[in-house]
Parts: C-alpha cells; structure tokens; sequence
C-alpha cells in the first residue's frame, strides 16, 4: 500500500473524491508538484506558456471554494454574482475547491461535477433543486473535509522526510565509523605487518631463503591480539615448518597452515606483567618517557614534551623524542593497543603519542 505522504497531495485527492461522492466527476485540477512544474489532469503534456501563465493567475486566490457552470479551468466565460439569473444559478454544478500549496505561495485547484441527480438530505433530487444556500453549505462541508485530507498529506510527506534525513544521517554515521574502522583495522595490520616482517627478514638471513607470508597470516595474527614474543614466536614455527618441508625451494611460501597457534596458548595466558617486557626495546623506551613524566608531574611541571626530554637520563630534546617516536610508530601503535592501562600520562600529553592513542581508541568505540 502506498502511503499518502508519497503523493502531492491533488493527485490523492483526486484518487479518493470519488470514493468519498460516488457519483461525482473530477473534470480537471491544477497544481505546481514538488518539481517546481505545472500540472493539469488534462494535459498529458507540459502548459505552454500562455496556459502558464493563466493557470498561475487562477491560482492566485484567496477563494476556498466557489460555484461555477464551467468544468474546463481556463475557461473565458465568467459572470459576475450580479449578473447571474436563476437559470445561471441552477446551472452551476462545478465545484471549485482550492487549497494551499505546499510548494510555493499560491493555491492548487479541484474542479468536481455533480451530476444532475443528487443524493442530499435523504431525497434523491435534481440537483437543479438545491437552493444556493444549500450548495453553500455543501462546498464548505467538503472543503473542510477535503482540506483536512489534503493537509494530513502534507504532514504525512514531512514526516517521511524527516524519517528519511534521520536515516541518511545514520547512514552517513554508519559508515564514517566503518571508513575508521577499517582505517585502524589497517593501521593495526600495517604494525603487525612491520612486525612480522622484520623478524622474517633475520630468519631468511639465517636459513639463506626467500619467506613470502601470505596477507591471510597477517590478518588472523591481527586477529588474535597476540604479543610482539608470541607473533614473532608463530612467524618462528611456521618459518621452520615451511622451510623443512619445502627445503629444496628458494622461495617458500607461509601460509594460515603453517601457523600453529595451539603452541602459544601457554605464553599467551602469562599475565601481562610478565610477557611485556619480552616486547622489546620500544616497550622499554614507553616505560622511560612514563617515568620522565612522573619526574616532571612530581616537581610541579607540566607535562610536556619538553619537560619529559628534560627529565629522561640522559636528558634529550623534546625534537628526539618525537623522531623517536616516528621511526617506531608501527610498534608502539600495537603497544597502546595491547596494554590500554600503562603509560596513562604520556598517552595523553605527549602530542605524538596522544594521537596514535587515539586513533586506537576511536576504533574501540565504533566496534
């Protein structure tokens, strides 16, 4: 069923007018759809502009209804109420409802014809019967119930248009958090990556041989949050289970099947105290600029770039810090990740740290 919202509100109308007055013809309309175009029921083409120009001028109105004898809108013969005989009066059998557009500022149109016989007021009668007073009555009794069809229309739509720009919004929200997600998901791959391929290279110095991991490998140690020991320790056996089964081969490849994470269940249930330190050298360097900030915090200073290199031992510049952090940035990236309680006060007020910090934690909160 198609709602009503979804229509300009004439052409529901006109769907329904005779649904609510069996027996009645809509012999026309006039009205500016939502494309800004003028449209009539009998014109399957576009207006000329000259039938533009008149269908504007009967729009604007401010009649809510009137009376007439002719069913073609653009009509030329129009009498005044003075000049109108009884024979006039009876004869007019079309009307004329008008209603607010809701497109721009003038009034869209309805013509309706009665026919000559009239059901009202419990007689069947001719419809040349009905006093003026009574077809008075009748054109505000419809327009009322006409208009409040028509303006539950135009609430409708605007609902609909509000449901539909909430729901573009979250679209857009939705996928503004998948575009970070996959983002950091990269970012986080990209330091496995540099990981693995850095203790790969030791290993293809001392078995003289061509390792090529295969990106499925790099995704489910990703995956598995292991440590720096346990990766490089998985990279390891599955290194040498390669190479002993392909020893003939120049270049071997690693692929998920060579990974055997079952042998890495007892490391990687070590509490993280225990396992950290065997994360190298960058762990070490996060746990001096952590202490420097201590220092710093300690004897009253800020915490800083500058105070944190002038409280390390031997002290540096707080440039040597941030060229620090840029050449191990894949690693300590996986670090913050991995113990998201250590290094609290460098991790907000070193500005390079901080950043990769966040990143990190902007994934955390769109998953």
């Amino acid at each position: 069923m198609r709602l009503a919202g979804t229509y300009h509100p004439i052409p529901y109308l006109i769907e329904r007018i005779t649904e609510f007055l069996p027996g009645v013809t809509v012999t026309s309309a006039i009205w500016v759809d939502f494309d800004k175009q003028i449209y009539t029921t009998n014109d399957a083409n576009s207006l000329n502009d000259y039938l533009k120009v008149k269908a504007q001028n009967i729009r604007n109105t401010k009649l809510n209804s009137e009376w007439s004898n002719q069913s073609e809108p653009f009509s030329e013969i129009k009498k005044s109420k003075n000049q109108l005989t009884f024979e006039d009066e009876d004869a007019m059998n079309v009307l004329k409802l008008y209603f607010p557009s809701p497109v721009d500022d003038f009034k869209d149109l309805i013509l309706i014809a009665f026919p000559q016989n009239v059901f009202l007021k419990s007689l069947n009668a001719k419809f040349k019967g009905i006093s003026t007073q009574e077809k008075h009555i009748l054109s505000n009794i419809l327009s009322s119930i006409f208009s409040a069809e028509h303006k539950r229309v135009i609430e409708e739509r605007e609902f609909l248009s509000s449901v539909e720009y909430i729901n573009r919004k979250k679209d857009a929200r939705i996928k503004q958090l998948t575009d970070d997600l996959k983002s950091t998901e990269q970012l986080y791959s990209s330091s496995i990556r540099n990981i693995i391929n850095d203790f790969k290279n030791k290993l293809e110095k001392q078995l003289n041989k061509t390792f090529v991991i295969n990106n499925h490998v790099i995704y489910k140690l990703a995956k598995e949050r292991l440590t720096i020991e346990n990766i490089e320790l998985a990279i390891k056996n599955a290194v040498y289970l390669a190479y002993n089964l392909s020893v003939s081969e120049d270049s071997i490849q690693i692929t998920v099947d060579h990974i055997q994470l079952d042998k890495l269940q007892q490391i990687k249930n070590k509490p993280a105290s225990a396992t950290i330190v065997n994360d190298g050298r960058t762990a070490t360097l996060l746990d001096k600029y952590e202490e420097a900030a201590i220092r710093a915090s300690a004897f009253g200073m800020v915490i800083n770039g500058k105070n944190v290199a002038a409280q390390l031992d031997p002290p540096v510049t707080p440039p040597a810090i941030t060229d620090a952090i840029k050449k191990k940035k894949t690693k300590i990236a996986y670090l913050l990740q991995q113990y998201p309680e250590k290094w609290s006060n460098i991790r907000k007020e070193i500005r390079p740290i901080s950043i990769l910090d966040q990143s990190i934690n902007s994934i955390s909160n769109a998953s």
